[in-house]
């Protein structure tokens, strides 16, 4: 199934490859990025050396939130 127009932006798509994939070009680098970055989430078990853990305390009600 050919697509005649961008999913994305709706631009009318030209080269045969784009009508396949549905999307045009510049939309499919938008879209498919390879430069972003990932952070790696710690383990559960982390443990930063030197750093403490803080108590959680209920929410404070403030003058903004009454």
């Amino acid at each position: 199934m050919t697509a005649p127009a961008c999913r994305v932006c709706g631009r009318p798509l030209r080269s045969e490859a784009s009508r396949a994939r549905g999307v045009g070009p510049i939309c499919h680098r938008r879209t498919h990025s390879h430069t972003a970055v990932r952070i790696p989430t710690p383990p559960a078990d982390h443990h930063v050396d030197g750093q403490t853990e803080l108590p959680l305390d209920h929410h404070q009600p403030t003058l903004w939130s009454l």
